[in-house]
């Protein structure tokens, strides 16, 4: 008889784990959300030393962009979770038949959960979904990216030992791994990462008619409009693109993906990001200890291929300061870039910025409509008109005016994607309804409805029709 893969037996196990009971009880949720929050508190420097090692990653930048994004969505989640799970209880009266009948909306557990990570952000995207599955009541297996192998190996080793073992398990490996976990029958799949992978995800999901989220990403496009005393305005608002692009090197699914600008501020936002870069990562970002790497050489020859391929103008970076044995790529801005350009084609995942000039906010919003719908979209203008239309007339994720990406460290607003930058959202209560089944339980009395409604509702109906709707009216 042949033994079932390691990945069945381990949903199997937890199957088993989630029919005993064991995640119904709120105190035993709350006892694993401050273990993971112990985990990171008692391991920070370890955490950070990992993040370095996968990505360059930054201390500070590992904190806020990682760490304390979990650390403030436990938080909520202990205060909160309480009066999130409590059962709704739906108006009825205006239906006469239900007036006597009571119903409760419960917020029930949903079984098993597979999560699949990325290597981009490997903390914040394992740790952040976890805690709400597990303030939920679930039970998760876990694939971790075995791109991000330093951190990966660390999160093992830390879940392992501070979680309960009945409620978190892990599977490690790569394709072949990944593959036989999708086949396994659960309750709810969660996947980060790219559109290519998510639509396998998807389609196992199918498969076995279970629920899914998708986290993706896509395009994310900046304009810049209709800007009053638009000089003054240009270096915060290059300050505020850069960050958001350049951040873990570009390798983040809310990047500036490429802009949208209006040609008379055209030269002078390129002006402006060139000092932001400067001003950020020095003349030489390669030595700078805030400038990250690429994950791997073959994203980084992805990369490579694509800047080769553009027939956009390479004004700031140079291919000659690209280095495979440091994974370093300098911050590149590639101007005059056309629609059907190489890096206008898919999610770029680097530090490389694409410029387009506009000539009104309604090019920008034919442009965004010919494309996949992205994850964000970054507005920056001091006309309200045409913030209302980008508004009504776009489709993302999410908007934001007059910044970058910081919305993604808010956990009292849902995250997630549309279309081909994802399905579903989570963080804070989003995750409870997300992780939830919204359960309906009615309670009817045998002394309820009166003998008249029985009457009227159970065969024969002949002769009823009026006295039904005298009754309803």
């Amino acid at each position: 008889m042949t033994s079932k893969p390691k990945p069945g037996l381990i949903v199997d196990e937890l199957r088993k784990n989630f029919a005993s009971g064991v995640t119904l009880d709120f105190e035993f949720r709350k006892q694993q959300l401050k273990a993971i929050y112990n985990l990171i508190e008692e391991n920070r420097s370890d955490i950070c030393d990992a993040l370095y090692k996968d990505l360059h990653k930054n201390e500070t930048e590992a904190w806020f962009s990682e760490i304390d994004v979990v650390v403030f969505e436990i938080g909520s989640l202990l205060e909160n979770m309480d009066n999130w799970l409590k059962p709704e209880v739906p108006d009825t009266s205006t239906q006469p038949a239900f007036m006597n009948s009571k119903f409760e909306i419960v917020k029930a557990p949903q079984g098993v959960v597979t999560m699949i990570s990325p290597w981009n952000y490997p903390v914040r995207l394992v740790l952040a979904p976890l805690a709400g599955a597990i303030a939920a009541g679930n039970v998760v297996v876990i694939k971790q990216s075995q791109i991000s192998a330093h951190t990966s190996a660390l999160l093992t080793n830390l879940l392992s030992k501070y979680m309960d073992n009945r409620v978190v398990k892990l599977v490690n490996g790569a394709i072949e791994e990944t593959t036989v976990l999708l086949k396994q029958q659960v309750d709810h799949m969660f996947f980060t990462g790219s559109g290519m992978v998510g639509k396998i995800v998807a389609q196992a999901a199918a498969s076995q008619l279970c629920r899914l989220t998708l986290e993706l990403g896509g395009k994310c496009p900046v304009i810049i409009t209709n800007l009053a005393e638009s000089k003054a305005k240009l270096d915060i608002i290059a300050r505020r693109l850069v960050w958001g692009k350049l951040l873990n090197c570009g390798q983040t699914c809310l990047a500036s993906d490429y802009v949208l600008v209006d040609k008379d501020i055209h030269n002078d936002l390129i002006l402006s990001i060139k000092k932001a870069i400067l001003e950020f990562y020095s003349s030489n970002p390669k030595n700078s200890a805030d400038y990250g790497r690429i994950i791997s050489s073959s994203h980084f020859e992805r990369i490579k291929s694509l800047v080769e391929k553009s027939n956009a103008d390479m004004v700031i970076g140079n291919l000659e300061e690209w280095d495979i044995n440091d994974l370093y790529i300098p911050p590149t801005v590639m101007d005059n870039a056309k629609p059907d350009d190489s890096l206008m084609s898919d999610e770029l995942f680097a530090p490389v910025l694409p410029i387009m000039q506009i000539s009104s906010s309604q090019d920008a919003i034919e442009f965004i409509n010919s494309r996949n719908l992205p994850l964000a979209i970054y507005l920056f203008t001091d006309d309200s008109n045409v913030r209302s239309a980008i508004t009504s007339r776009t489709r993302s994720g999410s908007i934001v005016y007059e910044d970058t990406m910081i919305h993604a460290g808010c956990n009292n607003i849902p995250f997630g994607g549309f279309g081909h930058s994802g399905a579903g959202s989570y963080m804070g209560k989003y995750s409870i309804l997300n992780f939830s089944h919204q359960r309906n339980v009615m309670t009817n009395s045998l002394n309820f409805p009166p003998k008249k409604l029985d009457a009227l509702r159970l065969p024969p109906y002949t002769g009823n029709d009026y006295a039904w709707k005298k009754f309803t009216s």
